[in-house]
């Protein structure tokens, strides 16, 4: 037998255990008494509807990775454009920190703004003066 073992990754059976098994019950039947067509019939269409749906959760997935992709290069877009401002943040303790944008650092994949020696997230900001840069 085959190496794999038709057990897919979430411990249930993949396609090609459900396959085999099929092809053994076809082997396995009673010549003078065979199966209804409509049986084989009727697990075909259930495997191809299970396969329609793992496609789609695939591609959903994709979708998701690619969306939150394109958000956290939004984000850094938007703090780009905030260097050189005046910011106003709250702090972890709740305290108003306000200071001029001087850069973005990523903190577990995560842009953050550096404000003096300290990263906040965007979502601290509560005030921005617009920088004096022209263009």
């Amino acid at each position: 037998m085959a190496a794999t073992s038709g057990v897919g990754s979430t411990g249930g059976l993949d396609k090609n255990a459900f396959l085999q098994l099929l092809v053994t019950q076809m082997q396995y039947q009673d010549p003078l008494q065979p199966q209804d067509n409509t049986q084989f019939l009727a697990q075909l269409a259930q495997f191809t509807a299970l396969e329609q749906l793992t496609n789609v959760a695939e591609s959903e997935q994709s979708v998701l990775d690619a969306v939150n992709a394109l958000q956290q290069l939004a984000q850094v877009a938007v703090e780009q454009r905030m260097i050189g401002s005046r910011v106003t943040v709250q702090d972890g303790n709740g305290q108003s920190v306000s200071g001029q944008v001087t850069g973005i650092r990523f903190q577990n994949g995560v842009p953050e703004l550096v404000v003096g020696d300290s990263t906040y997230p965007l979502s601290a900001v509560v005030d921005m003066e617009a920088s004096q840069q022209n263009g």
